[in-house]
């Protein structure tokens, strides 16, 4: 394949991607509506979603284009490459009921927090903590304490790629505050969240180790700030959320 052809292969993949992702955001659109949001003729479009479509990757109804069973069935691969992954679903499920918060557990891939599992009992919905979701971990409690348990290096290389981007004015965004933090995660054995990411959002995360003591996620709690902010709940939340992990890294070490 010569350098033209590889470029041009390239660019048709990255096409077919984003319009999996505008049907994403816009929960379905016809072939004209993709074509304008992207600046692309609509039988370009028609053709990239023609593809997708005998594989399964949208589906159609009427004029309108969905996100498809195949992307359904390939992430739940992900969710379950890990014997790991498929426990940490009813663990999910035990925090939120043991303290009352929406929970996760996220990992990390390609250097961001992709969210596995969540609950939220008889809680609403929050948006961006929807199953495959990615988040900075940098100002998120679930991704610092993963953070404070991968290599430096590993870091690193993750800081290079994202960088620290600033969410809200409660964002670290200097490398050396934020190494500072993750050693002072690493000493207390879990990492919080004051309206880093979103304002009025608390939470607090730990990280989960395998029995080869890499990182396989981590877990975390979130609510709005006035439900942490009480003397001593936030240390009384942050034991109940390490009793869980912990529970959870010996289950993972029996199998």
């Amino acid at each position: 394949m010569d350098r033209n052809t590889e470029s041009k292969t390239l660019q048709t993949t990255a096409t077919s991607i984003e319009i999996l992702e505008l049907l994403d955001e816009l929960e379905g659109a016809r072939v004209t509506e993709v074509a304008e949001h992207m600046g692309i003729p609509k039988s370009t479009i028609h053709g990239h979603l023609a593809t997708l479509r005998t594989k399964q990757f949208v589906s159609k109804r009427g004029d309108s284009y969905y996100l498809g069973p195949e992307l359904l069935r390939l992430g739940n691969r992900v969710r379950t490459r890990k014997k790991g992954y498929v426990f940490a679903r009813e663990y999910t499920e035990r925090l939120v009921d043991r303290v009352g918060f929406r929970s996760v557990f996220a990992t990390e891939m390609g250097g961001r927090a992709v969210f596995i599992h969540k609950a939220a009992g008889n809680k609403m919905e929050w948006a961006h903590e929807r199953l495959g979701n990615r988040l900075y971990l940098h100002d998120t409690a679930v991704g610092k304490a993963i953070l404070a348990e991968l290599p430096r290096r590993r870091v690193e290389q993750i800081l290079d790629e994202w960088g620290l981007p600033r969410e809200t004015d409660n964002t670290i965004t200097d490398r050396d505050e934020l190494f500072a933090e993750l050693e002072a995660i690493r000493e207390q054995g879990y990492a919080t969240n004051h309206e880093e990411n979103l304002p009025d959002l608390h939470g607090i995360g730990v990280a989960a180790t395998e029995q080869s003591g890499s990182v396989i996620g981590g877990f975390s709690i979130t609510g709005p700030k006035h439900s942490f902010t009480e003397e001593n709940r936030e240390r009384q939340l942050a034991d109940a959320v390490m009793e869980v992990v912990s529970e959870y890294e010996l289950e993972l070490s029996l199998v």
